[in-house]
């Protein structure tokens, strides 16, 4: 309602400057239906024209009185003719009745704006939501896109937590396999110990027992010489 107004004011104040501009002044034919156009200042002259509507637009040229006083108007219509009217028929302003149907025109006018300007609040309504929608699954899809993304990140989070523990799990492993390779050589360094200390207890059992045999050979030797004498 508002924006009708606000037309409707613009209009008025637009009248003057939307009329045209002519160098003479406008007047107009009174409320009588028909008006006679003559080519001179009197009833006794040709009539130009048989008679103008009440509310045509005239030029007016010059004004003037006849010979018994009474005022003239010479004029000029809108295709080029030219005559003399009584002054008492002019009007400054258009009729009531043209001012009502320029009012109306302007209100049919002004209905057709308003008609428009509903029209295109209509078209700006869909658009707005049809917008709406948009926006809807665009946020839709970013929340989608943000819950994937939370979920990459976590992946990501298991997978570096993944590495760390591999890169543990195998310094461990390389602790430990440096470890069962000391055991191992210290096994190995033991078992040559022990074979050696075997070696040595086979060689001091052998060496005792070739001892022995000598040690008995000989107490036998000495047995059968004193049986000899």
């Amino acid at each position: 309602m508002k924006k009708v107004l606000f037309i409707l004011s613009v209009l008025v104040l637009a009248m003057p400057v939307l009329s045209p501009a002519v160098l003479a002044q406008d007047r107009y034919v009174s409320d009588v239906l028909y008006v006679p156009l003559r080519s001179g200042m009197g009833n006794q002259y040709r009539i130009v024209h048989q008679g103008l509507p009440s509310g045509t637009r005239l030029e007016l040229v010059r004004e003037d009185e006849s010979e018994d006083g009474e005022s003239w108007s010479l004029v000029r219509t809108q295709d080029g003719k030219e005559g003399w009217i009584r002054s008492q028929f002019l009007l400054s302003e258009p009729t009531a009745a043209l001012k009502l149907e320029r009012l109306q025109q302007r209100a049919g006018s002004v209905g057709e704006q308003n008609q428009a300007l509903e029209n295109q609040l209509s078209e700006a309504r869909n658009q707005i939501t049809q917008l709406e929608e948009e926006l809807r699954e665009v946020r839709e899809r970013y929340a989608a896109l943000q819950e994937e993304h939370e979920r990459l990140q976590s992946v990501s989070a298991d997978a570096v937590s993944l590495h760390q523990q591999h890169k543990e799990l195998s310094e461990n492993y390389q602790m430990l396999q440096t470890r069962h390779d000391v055991v191992q050589a210290n096994n190995e360094r033991l078992k040559r110990d022990r074979r050696y200390q075997d070696w040595l207890f086979g060689g001091g059992i052998l060496v005792a027992g070739v001892l022995l045999s000598l040690i008995l050979q000989a107490i036998g030797k000495r047995r059968r010489q004193s049986e000899w004498r």
